[in-house]
């Protein structure tokens, strides 16, 4: 769980490149017509803008860390 919270604390340093680089290789399949690059791109796309979505919205690196850990102390 270590790797996960470290992963969750530095999201925009990976979400952020994966977005930009998902969507130009989106747009490549797009114009060829390769509809398994283009849906694996874009789900890549939705991941990133989710993880950073909710990176902002729960106020940081630390802060994204404790609100995960108590929604998912919750489910138990």
């Amino acid at each position: 769980m270590t790797e996960f919270y470290f992963f969750m604390r530095h999201t925009p340093f990976w979400a952020f490149p994966m977005l930009v680089i998902s969507l130009e290789f989106a747009y490549l399949f797009w114009l060829r017509k390769k509809k398994v690059g283009f849906k694996m791109c874009v789900f890549m796309i939705l991941f990133s803008t989710v993880s950073l979505s909710w990176y902002y919205y729960a106020g940081g690196p630390d802060k994204a860390v404790r609100k995960f850990m108590k929604y998912t102390r919750t489910l138990e």
